[in-house]
């Protein structure tokens, strides 16, 4: 009977997959078996072993040398992250229902740490003394992309693809605000501004690689304007500097407007210069105690925006959430 045809649960155990990875990590499979405190010829049997009930060469053997193939890396990267949630579901199988402890990694774009993230954070840490936590910033596709290797327990993001292996919650949707003397004025008569009307003023904008300034950039072009750009910069607070210090106006998402504690800022009324705010977690990896809790702890906690901002006779980001 052909092998391939049965469950490879039933074929694989996890052994041959802890000394795979194990030389994987090695530089030479002498130097692995010391590391599974295993006999070289053990675990070379127990890899070639498992390359025969896969029916794939993991290691090119050739020149007196281990070296992993294509087939090879592949699996690794796949099982890496799983084993590291088994030897973390087992850890765990003994934790008490009311003790938040261990280690949660949180993955977030830098908009949302002050007037979201971080003050659960904190909060979290002040009540459970045993909970470690590791925020880690980075761009929004970054985020999606540890998550699904393992990397981020989750992740804090915007506008998610789609992902068969990913559970995301929509939080609250949050408009991109405009800063500066123009935004002041606009303020005083209670009104949003039109993209059209910044054609002139010098702008305060983030660089052409984040999507938010690919937004910009295209609803500019969709009216047939080029902004006329001052400064760029990835760094918000440099945004709202130049808006406050130089004359210019500085064009942010409102959560970031938020963070920063800006007064003064309103909302563009252009049609799709916005974005969905998102947790995002695996479906299918552990997930510990601790990593509930703090997911639980921040939907919780959606930030709350000035209502002129967001245009609602009410402060409900989850029904706004809804209606996208």
């Amino acid at each position: 009977m052909a092998t391939r045809s049965r469950d490879p649960l039933d074929l694989v155990s996890l052994r041959q997959l802890r000394y795979f990875s194990a030389a994987m990590r090695a530089r030479s499979f002498n130097e692995a078996a010391r590391s599974c405190s295993i006999s070289q010829s053990a675990l070379s049997d127990q890899i070639a072993l498992l390359e025969n009930l896969l029916e794939v060469h993991l290691f090119d053997r050739t020149g007196g040398r281990a070296v992993p193939t294509a087939p090879g890396r592949e699996l690794d990267r796949r099982i890496s992250a799983c084993l590291g949630d088994l030897q973390s579901a087992l850890l765990h199988t003994n934790e008490r229902a009311d003790t938040v402890a261990g280690r949660v990694r949180i993955g977030l774009v830098q908009s949302y740490s002050g007037c979201w993230v971080a003050p659960v954070a904190h909060a979290a840490q002040a009540q459970w003394p045993e909970l470690s936590l590791v925020l880690q910033r980075r761009t929004a596709q970054a985020l999606t992309e540890g998550v699904l290797r393992g990397d981020l327990d989750m992740a804090v993001s915007f506008d998610p693809e789609p992902h068969a292996d990913l559970d995301i919650e929509p939080c609250f949707i949050e408009p991109f605000v405009a800063v500066g003397a123009m935004a002041g004025v606009a303020r005083q008569r209670g009104k949003s501004i039109a993209l059209a009307s910044l054609a002139d003023a010098r702008l305060a904008l983030l660089p052409s690689e984040y999507t938010m300034r690919r937004q910009l950039d295209a609803a500019f072009a969709k009216l047939g304007l080029r902004p006329q750009v001052g400064l760029e910069s990835d760094v918000l607070e440099d945004l709202v500097h130049a808006a406050d210090c130089s004359g210019m106006v500085a064009i942010l998402n409102a959560a970031a407007a938020l963070s920063l504690d800006v007064k003064n800022a309103m909302p563009l009324k252009t049609p799709g210069l916005q974005r969905q705010a998102c947790l995002v977690r695996s479906r299918t990896r552990f997930q510990t105690s601790a990593a509930k809790h703090l997911w639980e702890a921040l939907r919780s906690s959606l930030p709350k925006m000035p209502l002129h901002w967001t245009g609602s006779t009410r402060h409900d980001p989850r029904s706004r959430a809804a209606s996208k």
